[in-house]
């Protein structure tokens, strides 16, 4: 599949036993962090009731655990270096320090934990995570993540119909890039005519989505049409304990 940054697509990842799991501990918890973005509820790694949602089962806390470990990252990374080298553009170069079980960045604000802070002079990598659910009017438009953040990832936890609306979209920024060296000539935000729609991705059971978050990663969430269906999925990346330098080949 094409695609203007590097991206790894899996169907079934998880298996549609965990993904129903996961949906049900969702909706019994029946409580968030927070409500963003117009429809998503959202429990935040590092709160109280997200402990308390990843110990709730064996098999939740183990796919938890798998995913909060380094080698977990290199596997992945390993794979979209690939690309990246074929399609000789951003270079992630920082040689990362450790890898922190416990750190997280905040979801609101640009203030990092206690810890970022005492670990300023070296790269530490952490896992951001959350189990999110989204309903009618969910929608985000094109953007890149946070600068901290490496590598990104979304699962699909259920499956929907192509007009239920809610598919990840993939888009390609339209000025010329060999004339955008600097990381700096990439807004956040983009505006709609900066942007082109590349690709637009379906819900499914267990598909895993995973991407470098380049300068020129945008993505974003065509608007859930549907108001008896729900989008539940998880959303997470590895980030640094301070913005990401990448250097253009």
């Amino acid at each position: 599949m094409y695609s203007p940054y590097p991206i790894i697509i899996k169907e079934k990842f998880l298996s549609k036993n965990l993904c129903n799991k996961i949906i049900k501990q969702i909706e019994i918890n029946n409580k968030f962090d927070d409500h963003v973005m117009n429809g998503r509820g959202r429990i935040n790694k590092g709160s109280k009731n997200f402990i308390n949602f990843v110990n709730s089962s064996k098999e939740i806390y183990k796919f938890y655990k798998d995913f909060n470990n380094l080698k977990f990252f290199k596997k992945f990374f390993s794979k979209l270096q690939f690309h990246y080298k074929s399609k000789k553009k951003w270079h992630f170069n920082v040689k990362i320090s450790r890898f922190s079980k416990l750190n997280y960045g905040l979801q609101k604000g640009n203030k990092l934990t206690v810890n970022f802070q005492k670990e300023k002079k070296t790269n530490v990598l952490n896992l951001d995570m959350d189990f999110s659910c989204s309903s009618y009017g969910y929608q985000r438009s094109a953007h890149r993540d946070r600068e901290t953040r490496v590598v990104n990832f979304l699962i699909y936890l259920n499956t929907l119909k192509k007009n239920d609306g809610a598919s990840f979209q993939i888009f390609k920024f339209k000025k010329n890039q060999k004339s955008q060296k600097s990381q700096k000539n990439f807004p956040r935000f983009p505006k709609k005519n900066q942007v082109q729609l590349s690709k637009s991705l379906i819900p499914s059971a267990g598909k895993l989505i995973i991407f470098l978050s380049t300068p020129d990663s945008y993505h974003g969430v065509s608007k859930l049409i549907s108001k008896t269906k729900k989008r539940f999925f998880i959303y997470g990346s590895y980030s640094l304990n301070k913005p990401v330098i990448w250097k253009y080949n």
